[in-house]
């Protein structure tokens, strides 16, 4: 009868495991795939921030170059012809290009002798608002002089984003003005390579993270499987055990004799079985009441779980105010002489019993036997010994043991 309600116990503790499980793993799965695009976002704005505030260190030594040379007397047309050479003498990547533009939009040093004196055409954005919107970037190219634009110092805002429309790739322009010659110097930032900056540290992060997250679902795997096994073991052992008295009960004492019985069979031993029942119980039920009835099975089973001590034997409570215990390795004297002073003890307790015939306390009748475990016999031999002592101490008027 217990079998079935236990194993459907079991199976919803699986069950609650496996769901847990897969709630940790989507949990988890919906953690990066929120986080690594916010995080792909953060790590390319700071080293977008990065390279511009690289870029402004940039400017200021330019601006500190400018104004040097002016103060030492050089003209202004002499310092752009310096300008142009300094960018010219550097290594020349035409995606990532330093130049100068004039008021007009007119370049007038690049490191590419043949862009002096094509014309810029951009329309500005700054770097918050074009960041916001992410998909509405403007276009820029170099143009022939004949078109006109105006790129007074009001309208040239001190950084801007752009994109090329060609090929999707975003760029970044930053701008510093420099009046002592009447020009500005626009460092152009190539963003496919902040693209790639950024997935090379994605990448580190992932080969931490994604590790961390392996790590955490084995701990988290391991800890449910810890819980489900705990939880298994907990309704194994209240599936096991008496409700009233916290023994062994009926389906524990039956597993527990058969296995014992094939242990002593194995080594040629033998197994001793005592089966104890509490004198005029119902009458004691039925004067003092059921309550006070649960309360003495009590007493008697802390009793008899007190004095019998010993890992290999089992107490069991084998049904309403009868107890059974199994021992092993012992003989038929050493059980005999261990169960007279288990009579007495419980004697011993003094627990008033007025309707009884015996005593004035509660007392018990054992009736105990041994037997070796041989092919030819089995253990519901044994029981069916140790139950027929039990009726031959009852019969001889109760609180006694026979064997």
């Amino acid at each position: 009868m217990l079998k079935i309600p236990f194993r459907c116990s079991i199976n919803n503790a699986k069950q609650a495991v496996v769901a847990t499980f897969i709630a940790l793993a989507f949990v988890i799965s919906s953690v990066v795939a929120i986080a690594m695009p916010i995080t792909y976002d953060l790590v390319w704005n700071a080293l977008f921030d990065v390279a511009m505030e690289q870029n402004e260190q940039q400017a200021l030594k330019f601006e500190a170059f400018t104004k040097t040379s002016i103060r030492q007397g050089t003209a202004a047309e002499d310092v752009i012809t310096q300008f142009q050479g300094i960018f010219q003498g550097s290594s020349y990547d035409p995606s990532n290009y330093v130049c100068l533009v004039n008021e007009n939009g007119e370049v007038i040093a690049h490191p590419e002798k043949s862009f002096v004196g094509n014309v810029i055409d951009i329309n500005y954005q700054r770097k918050q608002e074009a960041l916001a919107m992410k998909h509405d970037y403007v276009d820029i190219l170099l143009i022939t002089p004949d078109i006109d634009a105006d790129f007074s110092t009001e309208n040239q805002p001190s950084r801007s984003v752009v994109k090329y429309t060609e090929d999707g790739y975003m760029e970044a322009i930053y701008q510093y003005s420099l009046p002592d010659i009447d020009a500005t110097l626009w460092i152009h930032i190539d963003v496919e390579v902040l693209d790639k900056k950024t997935e090379k540290v994605m990448m580190a992060i992932g080969a931490v993270i994604i590790p961390a997250l392996l790590i955490m679902i084995a701990i988290g795997t391991l800890a449910v499987r810890i819980v489900e096994r705990s939880f298994e073991s907990k309704l194994e052992k209240q599936a096991r055990t008496d409700g009233l008295t916290g023994l062994a009960n009926r389906r524990h004492f039956d597993d527990k004799l058969k296995i014992e019985w094939k242990r002593a069979f194995r080594k040629g031993g033998s197994v001793s079985l005592a089966m104890l029942d509490i004198d005029y119980f119902k009458l004691y039920n039925d004067n003092y009441g059921h309550q006070a009835g649960d309360e003495v099975i009590k007493q008697v089973a802390n009793c008899l779980n007190m004095n019998v001590q010993r890992s290999s034997d089992t107490v069991a409570r084998y049904g309403g105010e009868e107890f059974a215990i199994i021992m092993v390795d012992c003989t038929e004297q050493e059980a005999a002489l261990f169960m007279q002073r288990l009579i007495i003890s419980i004697e011993e307790l003094h627990i008033l019993h007025a309707y009884s015939s015996c005593s004035q306390y509660i007392t018990c009748s054992l009736g105990i036997a041994t037997l070796k475990a041989t092919e030819d016999v089995d253990h519901s031999t044994l029981l069916r010994l140790a139950d027929n002592a039990l009726y031959r101490s009852k019969s001889k008027g109760r609180n006694n043991l026979c064997s």
